[in-house]
């Protein structure tokens, strides 16, 4: 008898996309069934990459999913403020109100088990894809597996970030005659899990795809994956002994990373295009030279309306800190509170970090043909709740009007891009081996790019150390590193507690900086999240992470 493969509920859409996907006439028009089997899916190769195409969809992107709306995953740190109420968004990471039963973010567990499972049938079912035969053809079979090899250790490190150990499987369970209750495998074997799955990607993948497969996974990208587990791995979060081998792993594989994609035609963007400079231009080129890997996504359109201030015609949904905008330095590449910057807290817009004025939209700042205006009166101040005042510019087309919905262009989400390798390196060689030149190298050459001095010579490693996790916090902004990076360097219980702040601007162009609202890190559990209640519900096996008891 013809085994038969039940799809669960969340592959409803993959049968969709399936039944779409250009086979024969007679398979198309066979009787709607709940079932259909892995043979007919995995003989034919477009099948199997549909199949294989639905493990994409749980990438991140601009906005991360949450039950009862959507938020950027930045606004649950010091970059940003979520601006609307709903059940589980990032208003929750604020206040400390998150509990094993409900918290943001944790539809990230199911989801990546899901693409996993995904993953692991594919895997099963790899030696029935045929062969394509043909001049030019390639190994699109191996390059699928690759492919496969790649998400579920990209999908394991999303999981380790939030969870550390959890459960591992390299097959897709079954409940008949499995046992589907598993307990949590340690964090070294997760890691080394993942490493295993990456160099596997890295033998089966070319190191770039042409225009019409961009968003595929690459060598490329797994080399970068690589270099960001390692770094995470060396961190003070999961590396509290500080083992010196960790970050020589880390500093290895981010440089490993950093020549390979060089030698692949990856450059560090340059140059000023249509008045656009090099370091907006990585956020709005639908193939910058930078970008590592990246999610195809319509949220490209949707993020305009969901940034931008009402008087654009955007939702306001979040908006940058003045945390974070003070942290822009000068120019000069001082601190605004170093003295010798002359800073104007009346003025305080004038000589900063030009990748303040292409992340950042302020009172005054121009944009769509008119000045910014968050006054009394002015069309980008909402007087019917309290706001920081402050728009994220990165990744915004001004070319659309949100008004009309014309002008957009198509972009996609950045997930890795060379600049983070170069600030991989500079962190994890500096732990190392301390402030020689190759991590003065690697941080001037992004500052040099945007325009910013050198850093001072002769910094100790610690005051380096302090540096480079300034330049992340500057290149990478918005980007979904920040909430991550003071986690991993345990930091978050100072820069993620306490008071933040936004600005108001008087009639009269008076400037005062407001509390926004006070925000709860609890050190004993924050760092790590919960075991989802409902996991530790159906499996005693699954024990919860402390703190969280």
């Amino acid at each position: 008898m013809k085994k038969q493969f039940i799809y669960p509920v969340y592959m409803v859409l993959t049968l969709a996309a399936l039944w779409l996907s250009g086979c024969k006439k007679d398979y198309l028009e066979r009787t709607p069934s709940d079932y259909i089997s892995e043979e007919e899916v995995f003989r034919n190769i477009e099948n199997a990459q549909a199949f294989l195409n639905n493990a994409y969809n749980a990438l991140p992107d601009w906005l991360y999913p949450s039950d009862g709306g959507n938020y950027n995953i930045g606004a649950g740190t010091d970059e940003m403020v979520h601006q609307w109420f709903h059940a589980r968004t990032a208003r929750d990471f604020n206040s400390g109100n998150w509990n094993p039963a409900n918290f943001p973010l944790q539809n990230v567990y199911t989801d990546c088990y899901s693409a996993i499972r995904r993953i692991n049938i594919f895997l099963k079912n790899f030696d029935l894809i045929p062969e394509e035969v043909g001049t030019g053809v390639g190994n699109r079979k191996n390059r699928l597996k690759g492919e496969a090899y790649g998400l579920r250790a990209f999908y394991y490190f999303e999981l380790f970030k939030m969870w550390g150990g959890v459960p591992l499987l390299d097959h897709a369970l079954s409940p008949a005659g499995e046992n589907i209750y598993l307990p949590r495998n340690t964090e070294e074997e997760v890691i080394s899990f993942i490493k295993k799955d990456i160099e596997e990607a890295i033998a089966l993948l070319p190191a770039k795809h042409d225009d019409s497969q961009l968003g595929r996974f690459t060598a490329t990208a797994a080399k970068a994956l690589l270099s960001k587990v390692t770094l995470y791995y060396a961190s003070s979060l999961w590396n509290p002994g500080n083992d010196a081998a960790r970050w020589e792993a880390a500093a290895i594989a981010a440089k490993d990373a950093i020549s390979y994609a060089e030698k692949n035609g990856y450059i560090i963007s340059l140059g000023e295009v249509g008045q656009k400079k090099a370091y907006e231009r990585i956020f709005l080129e639908l193939n910058n030279p930078e970008v590592l890997f990246c999610k195809n996504t319509y949220m490209s359109s949707y993020w305009d309306f969901y940034a931008s201030s009402l008087g654009c015609g955007g939702w306001y949904g979040d908006s940058p800190l003045q945390e974070m905008v003070d942290d822009y330095e000068t120019a000069t590449g001082l601190s605004i509170k170093d003295p010798a910057a002359h800073y104007n807290n009346q003025d305080p817009y004038i000589n900063r970090d030009p990748r303040f004025y292409q992340s950042i939209l302020f009172h005054g700042a121009q944009w769509q043909g008119r000045k910014i205006n968050v006054a009394p009166g002015g069309l980008d101040r909402d007087m019917d709740r309290q706001r920081t005042n402050y728009f994220v510019r990165k990744y915004i087309q001004e070319g659309h009007n949100l008004f009309t919905d014309v002008g957009s262009i198509y972009r996609r989400f950045s997930i890795y891009r060379l600049g983070e390798l170069y600030l991989n390196y500079a962190e994890a060689w500096n732990e190392r081996y301390g402030p020689d030149n190759t991590v003065y190298d690697a941080v001037n050459k992004l500052r040099n790019r945007a325009g910013m001095p050198d850093l001072p010579g002769g910094l100790s490693k610690e005051i380096m150390r302090e540096r480079i996790r300034h330049e992340r916090r500057i290149e990478l902004a918005f980007e979904g590193h920040r909430f991550w990076d003071v986690r991993r360097w345990k930091i978050a219980e100072q820069v993620d507690n306490g008071e933040v702040h936004g600005v108001n601007v008087s009639t009269a162009g008076v400037f005062t900086y407001p509390v926004y609202e006070t925000r709860v890190f609890d050190k004993k559990k924050h760092y790590v999240f919960p075991i989802p209640q409902s996991e530790l519900d159906k499996n005693q096996n699954m024990k919860q992470n402390p703190g969280w008891e």
